[in-house]
């Protein structure tokens, strides 16, 4: 077996120190520096992800809007959404069921109004009821259910008892708004007149 002399000891001892020192000092800072490159590399990658995604959203969003605000501008000036939901409610025979409508706006900014109406159905048939959704989801005027609660009644449960708040946009100075308290207070006393003179 041959010995190493002490110089021999002290050569190697040297080299494995000096490789030590590399490590620590130069190949490990590098590859470290490698591994933080790569990570954020990664993280911009997904982010430019995320920004092309939300361009194209955002590219979406402007043609709906732009749609939307064609649509709008095509509107008839006469266009009530309380006029619109009673007539629709006359072709789905289902008139006699309204109990209440409340119309009303509110202003979203200086160009657009949310034109609402709050409605009660009493006595209606999910047949009818259905149908008459349908139509309101599926007008090319923009028309949307935002509220939307069922509940069958007690002496019959056939029958339901449908509230609902139904909104629309406008814009701003077109056509008229029914939605003053006046007008809400003789609307809704309309219909309790109605349903009054269909139980006498």
């Amino acid at each position: 077996m041959m010995r190493l002399t002490r110089e021999q000891l002290l050569v190697a001892a040297g080299i494995i120190l000096v490789l030590l020192v590399v490590s620590l000092w130069i190949v490990r800072p590098i590859l470290t520096k490698r591994r933080m490159l790569a990570a954020k590399i990664e993280q911009s990658e997904k982010r430019l992800q995320e920004l092309i995604s939300l361009e194209r959203l955002f590219q979406q969003m402007k043609a709906e809007s732009g749609r939307i605000e064609s649509n709008l501008s095509q509107r008839s000036g006469e266009f009530t959404l309380f006029a619109f939901l009673e007539g629709l409610a006359g072709r789905d025979g289902i008139k006699g069921q309204i109990e209440f409508m409340r119309p009303s706006v509110k202003q979203l900014s200086d160009k657009h109004q949310e034109e609402q109406v709050e409605m009660r159905l009493k006595g209606v048939s999910l047949e009818r009821l259905i149908p008459y959704l349908y139509h309101i989801e599926t007008a090319p005027e923009q028309i949307r259910v935002r509220r939307l609660t069922i509940r069958p009644q007690q002496r019959n449960p056939s029958e339901l008892e449908v509230n609902m708040l139904v909104v629309t946009r406008k814009l701003s100075g077109t056509g008229r708004v029914m939605g003053s308290k006046e007008a809400r207070l003789e609307i809704t006393r309309h219909y309790a007149l109605h349903r009054r003179a269909q139980y006498k």
